[in-house]
């Protein structure tokens, strides 16, 4: 029987083809030894030209037609075999010697649970990114001053302010890294219903676990940044509002109340951006009167009741303005409201 090998590198790709091979092509071009890993690519599509490349790697191929994210992954999870398990998304990249170092954060310290680095960025065509361009979490700026951050078992107190304040340890699926362990039991069955957000909740899943977590400064994962890779559709936005609220009822039943806190603030806020979303995406859509004036009526009632998120920028308003200018002047604003989404969905 084949060794079991260290770490498992699941590739999860979902309707999305194009950069499949050269996500494991990275993961192949590894420091360590092949059978020092297991590679397991999940994917719901069969094309001939990928999957022969894929059998001549070695990878273990799961075809999986479940949509909900949490359970896919998990499913994926199931399938692999090592006491570490990691990722990289299907658009994402690893550095050559990113398992090198990541095993040898949870060799050295055994009390660690959970892992996570930084990231290059990249382009479409896998050109690396000049750094003044990157996006502030892509940066995360913060780890420049504080190098590699351990946390101990007991020492996780703190987390809502160092990953919702000074750093952005939240971000990126083809960052973490954690033991098997992390996934069980109460917290993987509530993984299942989660439907995106799968960073945060495995950062949630290594905050709620007894195991310490480690926070490398290194940037071990070439992060692809390109149109199509980050969504600005309103469903997103309502998919990331249940998810949250499924971390924070976990978190919650877990006796950690600052997590659950922190968790629903989020989820409020992508209720708001999903409730001015689908305003603004009837109106441009040309929806009747009584539509708009119900969409615009709900959208300033949870304003109402969430103060928090009453902020007076454009961004909070801009859904009331769209609405009640529609009423009045439904065709001339459905054409601004038309052009304010193209504009949107090419950033």
């Amino acid at each position: 029987m084949a060794n079991t090998p260290e770490v498992s590198v699941i590739v999860g790709a979902f309707n999305r083809q194009q950069y499949v091979v050269s996500a494991v092509r990275s993961i192949l071009a590894q420091t360590i030894p092949r059978d020092r890993f297991e590679i397991v690519v999940t994917k719901n599509f069969r094309t001939p030209d990928i999957d022969r490349e894929l059998a001549d790697s070695g990878a273990t191929v799961t075809f999986d037609a479940e949509r909900t994210i949490g359970r896919w992954l998990r499913h994926a999870v199931e399938a692999s075999r090592a006491p570490i398990v990691t990722f990289c998304d299907d658009d994402d990249e690893l550095e050559p010697d990113r398992l090198e170092r990541l095993l040898s954060v949870f060799h050295d310290h055994p009390e660690v649970g959970f892992y996570r680095n930084r990231v290059r960025v990249i382009d479409r065509d896998g050109r690396g990114t000049p750094p003044d361009t990157w996006r502030e979490h892509e940066v995360d700026r913060a780890f420049d001053a504080l190098g590699p951050v351990l946390l101990p078992p007991d020492g996780k107190q703190g987390l809502v302010t160092f990953a919702g304040t000074t750093t952005h340890a939240t971000f990126g699926t083809s960052t973490m890294a954690f033991r098997r362990e992390v996934l069980g039991g109460e917290v993987g069955d509530a993984f299942e219903g989660v439907a995106s957000s799968e960073d945060l909740y495995f950062f949630l899943a290594g905050a709620l676990s007894p195991y310490g977590m480690f926070f490398d400064d290194r940037r071990l994962t070439r992060y692809r940044y390109y149109a199509g890779n980050v969504t600005h559709a309103v469903s997103w936005h309502g998919l990331a509002m249940e998810s949250e609220r499924t971390m924070a009822a976990l978190a919650e039943r877990r006796g950690r109340p600052d997590l659950a806190a922190w968790l629903r603030g989020r989820a409020d806020n992508h209720e708001r951006l999903f409730r001015g979303g689908t305003l603004v995406s009837r109106v441009a859509a040309g929806a009747d009167r009584p539509e708009v004036a119900r969409l615009t009526a709900q959208y300033l009632r949870f304003l109402e009741r969430h103060p928090k998120e009453r902020a007076w920028t454009l961004d909070v308003w801009a859904s009331g303005v769209y609405g009640f200018s529609s009423l009045a002047a439904p065709g001339l604003t459905g054409r601004v409201a038309r052009a304010r989404l193209r504009a949107r969905s090419v950033t």
